[in-house]
Order: structure tokens, then sequence, then C-alpha cells
């Protein structure tokens, strides 16, 4: 039985090199309909040839030559299925061009045989059997009643006397009627192991499906662990420390480490949401990156000034060297680029206890072109080589306890591999356990079409200021004029009209979107209008996109300022779409609202009829 088996799968093997690549890899059905019509016409190739020796050793030279040339053309048109299935990968129209050719010859050979009384009548059962496993139900239904309406007739024109070619008779009959009943058993035997082939491989997707869906909700449920454990950790620092600042009596150096814990943990809150909603708009294909000269030298030495507190805290130096040959500028996303480089060296110093980091920047030679190679070397607790794959998948890090130990989500790797890859580059790592890591982002250096040579022109592209001091930004900006908040918390609205007044504005609160609406239209009309609107997107009563449409077909021609938590590109198109001037994400950074509503209120107010 095995070697039979065995010759079964070679024979399907066989069936399957002829099936196109593309129905591999397609819908179960349609692969077992190309699989068919190839195993079917090859075995109606195979009965031609052994029908066409018998015609020619036992029937008159003008039977034979019909009936070959029958064969001839029914073999020419099975072929032509079989082609038509490999150009096209259409195993529905060579399904039937097969089963129709089946028919039509079957039915000219049965009636030049004898009608009923010829050898191959048998085949008009198989048709339908056949049908049903090539094209489906219906199409079993439609040759059922064809070949009965076929064997009724040849009944008719034996009954009635009409002439039909005579039947073989004696040996030739015997024969005939062996091979006919062979051919039909091997074909609808080819049937039903294929069907069980298909329900082995269904069987087996099935299983592949149960076992990819428990991965699933057990990566789910590692997913949900984590991101509880690490939004839990700093708001219960937040919480705490909230309940600190309203003990009576609180000395000054408590009250300043108690604001420096909050601000630390709210940041460290933010930095894991942002890390969410860039991981999701990377696995949606959303990300926008946006590419400018860079110096490369500039930006790892901003990075590398921003990150070394963190370092020489932990006792562990933290060192940058750049090659003779680095080219001034690259054409990339520093934003990006920044964000993978922090990443890197922020885990090289979270996991490296003794020793240092040093981060190299060199030129790596084509071909085809040259890149540029940023290393993070550490002398970390490195990775075992079988961890070094997983390292890289969402939420995963070498094990439970290095995540209790070291904290963190396993996201940031995750967002750095796709990063680079999204930057036309990649991210590698070597490392061996107890020695240390080499993280190597290699990147294009880029050469920027004019197009976008004339959007990017100007200086190179400074790096973002991250975590820097405020004190090394400068001070903020001092503001004039009257603005109108459009905001329905309570507690947002008391935060946004504290920090706009400090900063020399007026500033008067509507607690909903048609409240703001009456307002802005109402101070236009008086000659006393609002030099700027912030506006929250999500309120009562009327949203802050139906506000801002209705606002600027009221004639408000002044800035307005969407105000949203949700933070994704088409959130920031769509308020640009209904009439904003600019976006503001929440939460508010005080910095970067200032600045903006300093930009807004500096240009001049065009007309309403503009």
């Amino acid at each position: 039985m095995s070697a039979i088996s065995r010759w079964v799968r070679g024979g399907l093997g066989l069936v399957d090199r002829v099936v196109p690549a593309s129905l591999h890899h397609a819908d179960p059905i349609e692969r077992r309909r190309a699989r068919m019509v190839v195993f079917n016409t090859s075995v109606f190739l195979a009965y031609g040839v052994f029908q066409g020796a018998m015609e020619i050793a036992v029937e008159s030279r003008e039977r034979a030559i019909f009936t070959i040339g029958l064969l001839v053309v029914a073999s020419a048109f099975g072929l032509g299925a079989i082609v038509w299935l490999r150009r096209r990968a259409d195993s529905h129209a060579a399904a039937w061009t097969a089963m129709i050719t089946l028919f039509c010859v079957i039915t000219a050979i049965t009636y030049t045989k004898g009608g009923q009384h010829a050898p191959g009548l048998p085949w008009f059962v198989v048709l339908p059997v056949v049908a049903r496993a090539l094209i489906g139900s219906r199409a079993a239904l439609i040759f059922a009643a064809a070949s009965l309406i076929v064997v009724l007739g040849f009944v008719l024109l034996s009954t009635y006397g009409l002439p039909v070619p005579p039947a073989p008779t004696g040996a030739a009959l015997v024969v005939k009627q062996i091979v006919a009943i062979c051919a039909a058993t091997i074909l609808c035997s080819g049937l039903v192991y294929m069907n069980g082939v298909v329900e082995q491989e269904a069987q087996a997707a099935l299983v592949a499906t149960r076992d990819a869906a428990t991965q699933a909700s057990r990566a789910k449920s590692v997913f949900v662990a984590n991101v509880s454990h690490e939004i839990r950790t700093p708001m219960t620092a937040i919480l705490g420390y909230t309940d600190v600042l309203a003990e009576p009596g609180l000395g000054e150096a408590e009250r300043a480490e108690a604001i420096e814990t909050l601000r630390r943990n709210g940041r460290q809150l933010l930095a894991l949401i942002n890390d969410m909603l860039d991981l999701s708009k990377i696995e949606a294909g959303a990300l926008e990156l946006r590419k400018r000269e860079v110096s490369p030298t500039a930006l790892v030495r901003q990075v590398v000034a921003l990150l070394r507190d963190r370092s020489r805290v932990r006792g562990n130096p933290l060192d940058a060297e750049f090659a003779q040959d680095l080219p001034q500028a690259i054409w990339t996303d520093p934003v990006r680029l920044q964000q993978i480089l922090v990443n890197l060296i922020g885990n090289a110093i979270k996991f490296t206890e003794q020793g240092g980091i040093r981060v190299s920047v060199s030129l790596e030679p084509g071909p085809p072109a040259p890149r540029i190679r940023f290393d993070v070397i550490d002398s970390g607790i490195g990775i075992a080589d079988a961890d070094r794959a997983r390292i890289f998948e969402p939420f995963s890090q070498v094990d439970a306890s290095e995540a209790r130990r070291y904290g963190g989500t396993g996201l940031g790797l995750a967002i750095s591999l796709r990063l680079a890859r999204s930057l036309g580059g990649d991210l590698t790592v070597a490392s061996a356990q107890g020695v240390g890591s080499t993280f190597s982002l290699v990147l294009p250096i880029g050469a920027p079409s004019e197009a976008e040579r004339e959007a990017g022109a100007g200086a190179l592209a400074r790096p973002e200021t991250g975590d820097a001091p405020a004190a090394s930004l400068g001070p903020l900006p001092v503001l004039r004029g009257r603005v109108l908040v459009a905001e329905d918390g309570p507690d947002n609205q008391r935060l946004i009209a504290r920090l706009l007044g400090r900063a020399g504005l007026e500033v008067e609160i509507a607690a909903d979107g048609r409240r703001a609406l009456e307002r802005a239209l109402e101070a236009e009309r008086s000659g006393a209008p609002f030099d700027a609107v912030l506006m929250d997107m999500q309120m009562p009563e009327l949203d802050g996109y139906a506000a801002t449409r209705a606002l600027r077909d009221g004639g408000y021609a002044r800035p307005i300022i969407a105000l949203s938590a949700h933070a994704m590109r088409e959130d920031r198109e769509r308020c640009l779409e209904v009439g904003c001037d600019a976006f503001a994400p929440k939460p508010i950074d005080r910095r970067a609202l200032l600045e903006l509503l300093a930009e807004q209120l500096s240009k001049p107010v065009s007309s309403p009829s503009d």
C-alpha cells in the first residue's frame, strides 16, 4: 500500500507542477478545480491513446479514422484548456471547456459505436460526477440532464428503427468495455482521492488558523499585561505625588521634587501612547515621512548630548565618533532618524550596568551606492542567539524577568526596525550574551528630486529638542490679544486659560461648540473680534468640525487652531480640511502651543472674500 500511496502522491505532484503557481496560494476551491482539470485531461488523453490503438487494431479503416479524428480534436481542446489555465490562471473557464469537450466527444463516439449498445455508454453516468467535482452542483445537474437526454435519444433511435452505426461485437466489445470501465474507475478514484487531499489541506489550514488565533490571543494577553504595567507604573507616581502636593506645610525642595516627578512620569506615559500610535501608523501604512537635508554629525551630537546625563547617572560614559569621509548632509526624515537613535542609545543605557556606550558613524561603500551607518555599541547584558529575531517583534523582550527589571513594553526596537525600513534602510544586531551588543542602522544617503529640494529648501534640518531642559530653549513667547478657547472639560479650561493668561493674552472660555460659534460671531459684529480661536474638536451641542465650518461660512477669517486628543495624520488633515489654520495635539505642550499661537497671530488677517 505504501508503494501505491507514493505512486499516487507522485502523480499528484506532477499535476501540481502543471497547475499555475498563482493558484497554489489561491482559494482552495480554485486550486482543487485546477488540479482536477489537469488530472481529468491527463486521464482522458491516456484513454484516447488506448482507444485509438484499439480502433486501429479491430475497426475498419473508415471508422478508425473517424474515431481517432474525434479523439485528436478532443485532445486538442483538452490541451487548450490546460494552456488557458497556465496562462490566465482561470480554472473556471478551463473546467467548462474540458467538460463541454468531454461531453461532445463521448456523445459522438457513443453514437458511432452503436448508440445504446455502445461500450462507452457508462461514461454518461460518470459525466455528472466529474462536473460536480470540477465546477459545482449546478453544473452536475446540467450535465446529468444533458446525459439523460442523449441516452434517451439513443433509445428512441433504436426503438423506432432509425439507422445507427453497428456496435462492436465479440472480443472487441469486451475489450472496449473493459477499457472504458477502467478509465471511468481511474477518473472517479482520482476525484475521490483529490477531494480527500483537499479535505486534509483544509483541516491543516483550520489547525493553522486555530494555532494562529491561540497565539494572537496569547499575544493580546501579554500586550494588555505589559501596557497595563507601563500605564499603572507612572500613574501610581502621578496620583501619589499629587497627594504629596496637597499636603500642608510642604517644603520648597519637596514641592520641586514632586513637580519634577509628575512631569517625568507624565512624559513617560505620553511616550508610551506615542509609541503605540507610531506602531499603528506603520502597520497601517499611514506613516508620514518628511525628508529634508540633515547633518548626520549634528544630529548624532544632539542625541548624545540629550542622553548623556541619563548615562552618566548610571556611571557609564556615552561617546560618539565620526569617520572622516562622512557627507555633510543626508536626505532623510530627521525626526524619525532621531527617534531611532534615541531608542537604540536609550536601550543601550538601560541594559548596560558596567562599561560604556559608543556611537560610531561611518560611510559604508556600495554597491549599488554608498550608505551611512550608525553603530550603537554597548558592553551590556547582551542577547542570546535564540532571542535576536524576537526582540524586533512588538511587545517582546528577552523574557518577562527582563521586563520587570528594566521596564518598557518592548515597542522601541519594533518601531525602530520598521522606521529604518520605511526610510529605505535596515536595522540589525550583533550580540553575545554577557559581552554586549551592537545595533547597526544603515540608511541611504539619498538625493532629493528638484521638487523635494525646493520644498525643503533652507538650512539643514535641526534635530528635535526632545526632553532638553526648558531653560536651554530660551524664554517663552509674550503674546498680546484676545483669544476664545472652546473647550468642554473644566480642568482643561482652567489649565489653558492659565497658560495663555500668563503669556499675556486675554482669554474667554466657551463650554461647547455652539456657544463658541455664537461668541466669535458676536465679537466680530461688535467690532471687538477675538484674535484667534482655540477649538476643541470633540464637544457637546456642536463639535469643533461643524463649529469651524460655520465660523468660516459666517465670515470669521482669523486663525482657528484645532485642539484634539486624536493625533493621527488623518485627524490633522480633517481639521485642516474644515477650515482650521493649525493643529495642536493633546496633551498640550505649553511652549509648542504658545509658539504656534505667536506664529498664527503674526499673520495678516485675510478678508472673508479672500
